[in-house]
């Protein structure tokens, strides 16, 4: 087992994060909770296992994703909206971008009606700054497959703000703020 006092470290500087994405990724503060819960202790048990420090993140991002996807299947939430969620949205402060309470709704509204595989590289790319390399690392797939995944994610994605004319600043989130590996908001 690891030293207590690093592992300590490590959960106080990740638990924020971890938890905005675990509740993006089972759309329940409950679950949510329990998501990041799990990852923790399977990462303070297998943390002798990793090898090379500097790719923790990646490792790290890899047991909450995979624990947030068996827990949101086990529960069969399949991401629909509950009366929590503004409350929620509202005391996380996850992310600057969403300090307007109308603009959180429509985007997690829209990131619900996609699927977890999509919903996921949404969340680690534009919610984690994750590059596409370090979410390939994180989902065990190729570096094209996320792309592919993020391209297609976007297309729903717009279609959906489109489609119930929705805020535009909730669009803009989602096609301009990266502009990493020619994502530059034509979806």
């Amino acid at each position: 087992m690891g030293d207590l006092n690093s592992f300590s470290e490590l959960y106080h500087l990740y638990k924020k994060k971890a938890l905005g994405t675990a509740y993006l990724i089972s759309n329940r503060k409950g679950i949510a909770e329990d998501i990041v819960q799990e990852s923790f202790i399977e990462c303070y048990k297998r943390i002798q296992t990793i090898k090379n420090p500097d790719a923790f993140e990646a490792w790290f991002y890899k047991i909450l994703v995979r624990t947030g996807w068996r827990m949101v299947k086990n529960h069969n939430y399949f991401l629909l909206m509950g009366n929590q969620t503004m409350e929620v949205l509202n005391a996380m402060d996850f992310n600057s971008e969403f300090d307007n309470s109308e603009t959180n709704l429509v985007v997690h509204e829209a990131l619900a009606q996609l699927s977890l595989p999509l919903k996921t590289v949404v969340i680690l790319y534009y919610f984690n700054d994750m590059t596409i390399e370090e979410i390939s690392k994180v989902l065990g797939c190729f570096p094209g497959t996320v792309k592919s995944r993020l391209y297609n994610a976007r297309i729903k994605l717009h279609d959906v703000f489109n489609e119930n004319e929705l805020n535009r600043s909730a669009d803009n989130i989602f096609f301009t703020k990266r502009k990493e590996y020619g994502f530059d908001g034509n979806a």
